[in-house]
């Protein structure tokens, strides 16, 4: 995907090392699609994942509360194809796109 290279990682601004998740992250590499709920079609990638949601760096911008159709694809589960909803909790514009964060929508 042009603009996001494999290996590309946060950088420790986006990292509180006093924040307790109450779910761990760990760090994955993996494109994968995302869409509003109107018709659209963008592409970005997953920096990391915990149960609760993914860390993702998109193109543009969107407001807090926006929900999200994520599609993607794990290459440890023999590349089976994962769709889920997520809700946009904050993001901040680096270099690279915007770094996103997301919760899984219930």
């Amino acid at each position: 995907m042009p603009g996001f290279e494999r290996g590309a990682t946060m950088n420790d601004d986006y990292h509180n090392p006093e924040e307790k998740r109450q779910h761990p992250r760990k760090e994955v590499y993996a494109n994968m699609s995302y869409r509003e709920l109107v018709p659209s079609g963008e592409e970005g990638v997953i920096q990391d994942m915990s149960d609760g949601g993914l860390c993702l760096i998109l193109n543009r911008e969107f407001p807090p509360g926006t929900v999200l159709e994520v599609k993607y694809d794990l290459p440890e589960e023999d590349g089976r194809t994962v769709m889920r909803f997520v809700k946009i909790v904050w993001q901040s514009k680096t270099d690279e796109g915007y770094v996103t964060g997301v919760m899984f929508s219930k």
